[in-house]
């Protein structure tokens, strides 16, 4: 599932709807024809309406599944009216027309709420999960793999890809050699600076008696 293919289908929805909607204001399809020429009429797109409605919902669960109550509903909302209006119009009645007349009230009722479905489905457009989109990316990449792993290319330009998997090959292991010497010097270094901290600065009194120890001979060399 691409997430292309979801703002296409969210396209064909919303044309739809605005199609059904057309198709009654104009007269297309109105109240007065019988339920026969009614359902002719309004088959092909109450039929794709609901398809889309299927493969919006689906992939509305898989990008914001933490919203499935609310795409549930708003999609039941819909389908109950969508399957009230062919059933109504199956219907054997003596006045076939108060059928109809039913029917379209229905529809109405379908694209109203086919409204509401449709701006769920674009908020979960604008706002997916971030990481269930994270997971669809990685797909979409190993998909790509996979494919580039079939492609055929010519014998000069596969040479070059595999003098130049060598080279990152010996590139890799001039790394790791680099890495291990590092981490010699980092021994060494350490044990420079153990043996500098076991250093101790003369105390306090070991300095005043050195100096006390100088004095006399200075004064000597004072006198001569």
């Amino acid at each position: 599932m691409a997430i292309e293919d979801y703002g296409l289908n969210i396209s064909q929805f919303e044309e739809l709807l605005q199609k059904i909607t057309a198709n009654m204001a104009s007269g297309i399809i109105f109240e007065r024809l019988p339920p026969s020429e009614l359902w002719s009429r309004s088959e092909t797109d109450v039929t794709s309406l609901r398809g889309l409605a299927e493969r919006l919902k689906e992939t509305m669960l898989i990008l914001k599944p933490e919203r499935a109550p609310t795409i549930e509903k708003r999609f039941r909302a819909l389908l109950q009216p969508l399957n009230d209006f062919r059933e109504i119009l199956f219907q054997k009645s003596d006045d076939p027309l108060a059928n109809s007349r039913l029917a379209l009230e229905l529809l109405r009722r379908a694209v109203m709420e086919g409204s509401d479905f449709l701006d769920v489905a674009k908020e979960i457009r604008k706002n997916p999960s971030e990481s269930i989109l994270a997971v669809l990316k990685l797909k979409e990449i190993y998909g790509a793999k996979e494919y580039l792993s079939t492609i055929t290319i010519p014998e000069t330009v596969y040479a070059r890809f595999t003098d130049l998997r060598r080279n990152l090959e010996d590139f890799k292991i001039h790394i790791s050699d680099l890495e291990q010497a590092l981490g010699e010097l980092k021994k060494h270094l350490d044990s420079v600076q153990e043996e500098i901290s076991k250093f101790r600065p003369p105390s306090t009194e070991a300095s005043l008696n050195d100096k006390k120890s100088l004095e006399p001979a200075l004064t000597a060399g004072d006198k001569q």
